[in-house]
């Protein structure tokens, strides 16, 4: 069963920069991201509706011990491919470990919506952990603590967006 989380973060930024400085410039903001090693574009097409991009986090700084304790780190390097709607301002992402374990899925969406001179932003996702796929952990055992887990990764998870968030922020308002 999937964990699923919502949170809405309220950035004093124009609505079309936050948009775009997501979508085209947080690589150059990794130095301000207390738990990001890097972001890598590996792929970006232009479409119809707006943008595929494809990007490779590399996460390891920060992260709780008890997550490190569970979660191998190789698990916290992972394939962000997402689907920017630029007439909606909606984000679609799917997220999956990069080393093929296919062990936990993250869906989602980014909704960007203007407030006068602000933005609020709300992501929303759900995070499913395969537990029949944690290796050396009989099934039977992983089901029962799956559900735990999921609730602790994704509230890390909406933790370290909300920081993201302000660091997008900080980086539009000192141009």
């Amino acid at each position: 069963m999937a964990y699923t989380l919502k949170k809405e973060i309220l950035l004093n930024a124009p609505k079309k920069e936050v948009w775009e400085t997501y979508r085209d410039k947080l690589t150059h903001m990794v130095d301000a991201m207390a738990t990001v090693d890097s972001i890598i574009v590996i792929s970006r097409e232009e479409i119809k509706e707006g943008v595929l991009l494809k990007n490779r986090w590399n996460i390891s700084g920060g992260v709780p011990k008890a997550i490190k304790r569970v979660v191998p780190q190789k698990l916290l390097s992972y394939d962000d491919e997402a689907r920017w709607h630029e007439k909606e301002y909606i984000c679609y992402f799917t997220e999956k470990p990069i080393d093929g374990s296919e062990i936990y899925i993250c869906k989602g969406q980014n909704d960007f919506v203007e407030l006068g001179e602000q933005t609020l932003l709300t992501i929303s996702f759900e995070l499913t952990i395969y537990p029949e796929k944690i290796p050396g952990v009989p099934s039977f055992i992983a089901k029962g603590i799956v559900p735990k887990i999921e609730q602790l990764i994704s509230k890390e998870v909406a933790k370290n967006l909300a920081a993201t968030a302000k660091v997008v922020e900080k980086f539009i308002n000192s141009k």
